[in-house]
Formats: structure tokens, sequence, C-alpha cells
């Protein structure tokens, strides 16, 4: 990974934590490990990764469909969880 990758990266990261914190406090979450922290985690990282979708559709000129991006997030979590359980047979 480049430089200006994980400078990009760690932005996106920071944004992120402030997100987090954020969202915990709008649902009154004080445990951060908690089931419902885990859930919130999970939704601010699905937003930023939407967010980051519509940019990159923006910057080529395609409309950006959340049909589809559904539709990618899902294939992409169907093929991580299968490799993770190739990695378990091992």
């Amino acid at each position: 990974m480049s430089n200006v990758h994980k400078k990009a990266m760690e932005a996106v990261l920071q944004a992120a934590e402030l997100d987090i914190v954020g969202t915990l406090q709008e649902r009154e979450i004080t445990d951060r490990n908690s089931e419902d922290g885990d859930e919130a985690v999970l939704d601010v990282a699905i937003l930023h990764a939407y967010r980051i979708f519509v940019r990159i559709c923006e910057e080529q000129g395609i409309p950006a469909d959340a049909d589809l991006f559904a539709e990618l997030a899902d294939d992409l979590a169907e093929e991580l969880a299968g490799e993770e359980a190739g990695d378990d047979m091992e």
C-alpha cells in the first residue's frame, strides 16, 4: 500500500472513530464491547463504505446505485466468509 493510500485510510478510520463515538452516544450505549456496541460499529462501517462507493461513482461519472452496493457487499461478504471457512479447515 502506498503512502497516499495509508494516509487516506488513516483519515477514513479517524472519521469513522468520531462517528462511532457519536453513534454510541446517540444510542446511549455505554458498553462499546456489547452486542449493541458491535452493531453500532458495523453500522458506521457500512455507512462509510457506502459514502466511499458513492464518491467513487461520482468521480467516475457512474450513477451510484444503492442496490448494486448492497449486492456487491453481500457477494464480498460471502466470498470472505468462504475464505475464512477454508482457512479453518486447514
